[in-house]
């Protein structure tokens, strides 16, 4: 099998002209493909594939490096094949891309989610961010800030991109240990002149001195629009850059090539107030939805800006992923009720729907028509469950549709006679569907009785089974369910 890879290696080219995605040689069925996203450890997993590692170029911060060196939390591009079973796959070439590394400026602890600026970028760090080089080998989000020291701390960042520009965290390194390394920033090319630009990213705005002899790889071209990685020195919101690498010039090996699969990770963007939103940006790829796509651990009512998502298709459109499925990074929670208010909200007091207390943050949207969220009126929650239970919520509306129906979405954990126990962060509500009369699949389509709809539903422990929403009336724990539709 080792030899069968090498040679997949060597003929990557007349691989993909040649099977189309069809199959990989012979004995080896499978699809060409290209992956970005963040990987797990082990040898390289990314975007729910297992990829082996142990024959693959792979290069971090443009150095060749062995396998040991990919580091679970990393953003990486993976070139390779993806074998039938769509689970495990051969990675041919590797890459792992930083999004920014240099001196940590402030640093906030205490807020929720805590965060820091480093080369005038805003990081948010939360449960799923990977800390390596920190006093104790997992400490938690804001323990491993709290060690950050002001104009001082070297750190390394990898993470995706939200519609603000600010950086969700995937892996933070912290370098003091290492060896001085160059500041490096990722971001598009604006007001572009002979020896400066800016490089954007959402309001983080940095401006780039630099010379026409720094431009790689060598042919490249600078433009407005382009996506970079500069590197160099950052001091005082200036970046005096030694090399300015093009990326689409410089990664053209991760360009989607017609009959391969495509899988792209990241926060989306572009969306705005649209609802629903079925054209939208993930990780700066042009991402379309239709009714052919298939939507996991949410639906595509939840596509909304900040989001994170996998979308995954083989076709395009011009330079538009046609998306065959959409993966919601986090199962997506719905909570539709009365509010209960402690304090303020948006502020720091607390938010309780349907008898769940929720978590509101920085980063949570509020589309609140007197500007706060008050006791007594009806809010939806959108959101997810972290890691430790949290009900976090990414999004809370004070004018929801669906009239005066109470709602719930979640996965399914248990199921007796006509109620379904749905998990609700580290809690539940028993939705009783006796004398429900809507039943929906996953495409909206009826399904026409009770014992039809039940029959499609598989509960499982926790994280759950089957994600499902319901609408009704919503009392004492258990919501009297009207609607009920299976959301994936």
């Amino acid at each position: 099998m080792k030899t069968l890879r090498t040679v997949l290696i060597a003929s990557l080219a007349a691989l993909i002209a040649a099977c189309g995605g069809g199959t990989g040689g012979t004995g080896v069925t499978g699809t060409p493909a290209v992956s970005i996203g963040v990987m797990t450890k082990g040898s390289v997993i990314v975007n729910g594939v297992h990829f082996e590692d142990n024959t693959a170029q792979i290069t971090i911060d443009d150095t060749p490096k062995l396998p040991a060196d990919l580091q679970s939390g990393m953003v990486v591009k993976v070139r390779g094949q993806i074998n039938d079973d769509q689970v495990t796959g051969t990675a041919q070439q590797v890459k792992a891309i930083s999004e920014v590394r240099g001196t940590v400026q402030t640093h906030n602890s205490a807020a929720i989610p805590p965060t820091f600026t480093v080369v005038g970028q805003t990081v948010f760090v939360d449960d799923l961010t990977v800390f390596a080089n920190f006093s104790t080998p997992t400490p938690s989000p804001a323990a491993a800030v709290s060690e950050l020291v002001d104009a001082s701390t070297p750190v390394e960042v990898h993470g995706l991109r939200d519609a603000s520009g600010n950086i969700r965290a995937s892996r933070v390194e912290n370098l003091t240990l290492n060896p001085p390394l160059p500041d490096e920033l990722r971001g598009t090319v604006a007001s572009l002149l002979t020896t400066t630009f800016t490089l954007q990213n959402g309001t983080a705005n940095v401006s780039v001195t630099y010379t026409a002899g720094m431009i790689s790889p060598v042919g490249a071209t600078l433009t407005n629009g382009a996506l970079v990685e500069v590197h160099g020195a950052f001091s005082v919101g200036t970046f005096a850059a030694t090399r300015v690498d093009v990326e689409a010039a410089e990664d053209t090996q991760f360009q989607h090539v017609t009959g391969e699969e495509f899988e792209i990770e990241g926060q989306i963007t572009g969306c705005g107030n649209a609802d629903p939103c079925s054209s939208f940006l993930v990780a700066n790829q042009a991402v379309q939805t239709n009714t052919s796509t298939r939507f996991e651990n949410g639906a595509a009512a939840d596509i909304a800006d900040n989001v994170g998502v996998e979308a995954e298709g083989h076709q395009f459109t011009g330079t538009t992923l046609i998306a065959e499925k959409i993966t919601f990074k986090r199962t997506r929670v719905i909570l539709n009720g009365i509010a209960t208010v402690t304090g303020s909200i948006p502020g720091t007091g607390t938010l309780q729907v349907l008898g769940k207390t929720v978590q509101t943050n920085s980063l949570t949207q509020f589309d609140a028509s007197g500007g706060v969220i008050t006791t007594g009126e009806r809010v939806e929650v959108r959101g997810f469950t972290d890691s430790s239970g949290i009900i976090v919520a990414e999004r809370v509306d004070d004018s929801p549709s669906g009239g005066n129906k109470d709602a719930v979405q979640a996965r399914v954990t248990a199921k007796a006679g006509n109620v379904l126990t749905l998990l609700v962060g580290t809690t539940t509500i028993n939705a009783d569907l006796t004398n429900a009369t809507q039943f929906s699949d996953t495409n909206e389509q009826p399904i026409p009785t009770l014992t039809a709809f039940l029959a499609a539903v598989t509960p499982a422990p926790a994280p759950g089974g089957t994600l499902v929403k319901v609408k009704g009336t919503f009392s004492a724990g258990t919501i009297a369910v009207e609607e009920a539709e299976l959301e994936n």
